[in-house]
């Protein structure tokens, strides 16, 4: 191997450059720190996308004759379909930081309501023991709170359930979502629009918005929007933290490489008396620090994601929690703490090492 080679130095310095190599496989510490506090937000992904296929409207007056002409005319219309709700009720899953989140629910007022709502949505449930009084929920969110199937909820379980429910149906829905069945005669003048033929998004949203004109009607929208305001602060306070770990580990990598380019002025002032171009060493200087970054970052990337594969399936899948494998903001942190170490690291030891003169020695 040429001694000229980037890889030579790494060959020849093994231990010392496995340590630095260490140094700077922390920056995946970075890139846990974003799917850990992402995931709170990420709990949110499917109800999220259900709210884009369909539309939650509300009597705003109560007034049952109003509601009724307003679901009629929805149904003239051929582009949807009311799905009656009932009265409200929900409890919290527990997330990954530590406090509860939630709520991502819905009551029906029949089990015939929940079949139309499965059948569009495409959820796949049991129904052959839904009845009045019946809770489904998604298998991870079961786990999650510690519920398994004919475990009953009621008022004492949570303040936002007010009946006594058993769960008797799972969905393998990937996500947390739970569902109720109560009475017919418990209508809260609210329904879902689900659409036909297609119509879904922006368009059953124009619909709900067209025929509410002549109605004391609530057309919920923004739900998405309002989600992500309430996790903003997780994401402000975490691009803090990330800006101060990167200009740490800025620090203390270079000082340690510091000391590794110390030992190397001889090295460096030969090249530089029998001719060898500022390029050409800047070179290799940058290839040698490419090549333990790259070293570093490929096998600590695969060590990380295995222990990450593990711990979801040993320790937060068998508890209805997960953590991501990927999210734009986890690997934004990852790539400033890499940068910052390494931008710095290129220019600070090719400065070092074009100042090694021979006659020093």
């Amino acid at each position: 191997m040429k001694p000229f080679s980037a890889m030579y130095f790494v060959r020849e310095n093994k231990t010392r450059c496995f340590l630095l190599m260490v140094m700077l496989f922390l920056g995946y510490v970075a890139y846990l720190g974003g799917l850990y506090v992402s995931n709170p937000r990420d709990n949110w992904e499917l109800p999220i996308s259900y709210y884009d296929r369909f539309v939650q409207v509300n009597s705003v007056t109560g007034d049952a004759q109003d509601f009724e002409l307003f679901l009629k005319e929805v149904e003239e219309s051929g582009k949807a379909v009311a799905v009656l709700l009932g009265t409200y009720n929900a409890f919290h899953w527990n997330t990954i930081m530590g406090f509860e989140s939630g709520y991502a629910t819905q009551t029906f007022c029949t089990v015939e309501s929940f079949k139309t709502y499965c059948e569009y949505m495409g959820i796949t449930v049991d129904f052959s023991s839904l009845k009045t009084g019946s809770m489904i929920m998604s298998e991870r969110f079961a786990q999650n709170v510690g519920l398994k199937l004919g475990d009953k909820v009621d008022k004492d379980y949570s303040e936002n359930i007010y009946r006594e429910f058993t769960l008797d149906a799972l969905t393998k829905e990937d996500g947390y979502m739970q569902y109720f069945i109560t009475d017919e005669e418990d209508i809260a003048y609210s329904a879902l629009l689900v659409g036909r033929n297609g119509t879904q998004g922006e368009e059953l949203y124009r619909l709900a918005e067209q025929l509410k004109q002549n109605h004391e009607i609530y057309v919920h929208d923004n739900f998405g929007s309002d989600i992500d305001s309430q996790f903003e602060t997780f994401n402000m306070i975490y691009m803090f933290i990330i800006v101060l770990v990167a200009v740490i580990m800025a620090v203390t990598v270079n000082a340690a490489f510091i000391g590794m380019y110390q030992r190397r002025n001889f090295e460096f002032a030969v090249y530089r008396a029998i001719g060898i171009s500022k390029k050409r060493i800047i070179g290799k200087i940058v290839k040698e620090l490419i090549c333990m970054d790259a070293a570093a970052l490929g096998v600590g990337g695969g060590v990380f994601f295995l222990a990450l594969y593990l711990f979801n399936n040993l320790v937060l899948y068998p508890v209805g929690k997960y953590l991501r494998y990927f999210h734009p903001t986890a690997l934004f942190g990852f790539v400033l703490c890499n940068l910052a170490v390494l931008l710095p690291l290129m220019v600070t030891r090719s400065r070092q090492m074009l100042k090694a003169d021979i006659c020093e020695y």
